[in-house]
């Protein structure tokens, strides 16, 4: 299935002279602009897309000089994050929703640690919050399990917050499938119910996997 970016991408690199996101979300039969603002966003964050005014309106512009060259086979760049990065996790949840018809009203810029939540997104007019993790690689002084379950514990706290500032809301905490993780869900699976979340578990290839408070009730 072709999601909502992939088609932003396709149709801005076949139109050189821009579109605003109102025509974009029209071309592209998009349920709402919202559609079309929140991906270019992300991908003017990311360096793909320009975003100027032309005639008092925004225009998206793909960014032809941004685009970085092809990699040699069985040459992995300096610069490539693992798969269990945040901004990746991150992204294959979003692209997760996206195929589920969800609208991503925003999704924060992990590199640059933007504040807000990870991830706001919303179907059928219910809107659902998630706190996005990835997985340390350690340090010298830090083992990456002691770290991650310093960063499970921040991710306890953001669903704790999100909880508090709506009770009806739908809730999310998504984390690479890795067994440190496993075993912390496991030791607090009677938070899980309490506070109505979800576990999205990423795995290496990107498919996502839900784990809904629903059935350990």
């Amino acid at each position: 299935m072709v999601t909502i970016r992939e088609k932003i991408i396709a149709y801005l690199q076949q139109h050189q002279n821009g579109i605003d996101d109102d025509a974009l979300a029209e071309a592209l039969q998009l349920s709402a602009r919202q559609q079309a603002n929140s991906r270019c966003r992300q991908l003017e964050r990311e360096g793909l897309v320009i975003r100027r005014r032309v005639n008092g309106k925004i225009h998206n512009f793909w960014n032809e000089g941004k685009q970085p060259p092809p990699t040699p086979p069985n040459v992995k760049p300096d610069n490539v994050k693992p798969w269990f990065w945040e901004g990746n996790v991150q992204t294959s949840v979003v692209r997760y929703l996206e195929q589920r018809d969800y609208v991503i009203r925003s999704a924060a810029n992990t590199a640059s640690k933007e504040r807000g939540k990870d991830i706001e997104a919303e179907h059928d007019g219910e809107i659902l919050w998630i706190t996005v993790k990835g997985y340390p690689e350690g340090t010298k002084r830090t083992h990456p399990s002691t770290q991650a379950g310093h960063w499970f514990k921040q991710a306890t706290f953001d669903i704790l917050q999100y909880r508090g500032e709506n009770g009806e809301a739908r809730l999310g905490m998504a984390l690479p499938d890795f067994p440190r993780y496993r075993s912390l869900a496991q030791k607090i699976k009677w938070f899980q119910p309490v506070a109505k979340f979800t576990y999205y578990w990423v795995q290496e290839s990107g498919k996502v996997t839900e784990e809904s408070y629903e059935l350990v009730l």
